[in-house]
């Protein structure tokens, strides 16, 4: 399995084509996600986010009730391989300027990841590296990183 994998939520939550901003933002709400994909049948025609409803549908002054989702989705869908190395997503999210990216397997989506997730696993990464590095630095200096822990034993 590869890190984007294991980082990717595979639970999609998916509007079709004649839906109405109303009722994808409902869902939107009920599953507590910033975005959706929204597909014809099983071909994907694009995302819906939380940006969407921002600009296309109240900055424009649409009716969220009377808006077909296919009039304020982006078309235009970035998606990252689920083989793809970490740092095309970064790369995808800082280039695009989005927070959440279909992750697909041969064209295909199957997961999200979004830029909360992503940095949650870098944040942990760096904490993980953080800590390797003091522990191999006291080690290295003659201490006992485990010291603090149980004493000095008898020292």
């Amino acid at each position: 399995m590869s890190v984007i994998e294991s980082l990717m939520k595979t639970e999609l939550i998916y509007a079709s084509v004649g839906e109405t901003v109303a009722s994808v933002a409902n869902r939107m709400a009920e599953n507590k996600v910033g975005s959706l994909l929204v597909r014809d049948g099983d071909q994907l025609k694009g995302i819906f986010s939380e940006r969407d409803i921002l600009q296309r549908v109240v900055g424009a002054g649409r009716d969220p009730q009377a808006t077909a989702i296919e009039d304020v989705m982006t078309t235009e869908v970035a998606t990252v391989d689920a083989a793809a190395p970490v740092k095309d997503v970064l790369e995808v999210f800082r280039k695009e300027r989005i927070r959440h990216v279909p992750i697909t397997n041969n064209g295909k989506p199957v997961g999200i990841l979004s830029t909360r997730d992503f940095l949650s696993f870098l944040v942990d990464g760096l904490e993980r590296y953080i800590e390797e590095v003091s522990y191999n630095t006291e080690i290295s200096e003659g201490g006992d990183p485990y010291d603090h822990i149980g004493g000095s034993y008898g020292r």
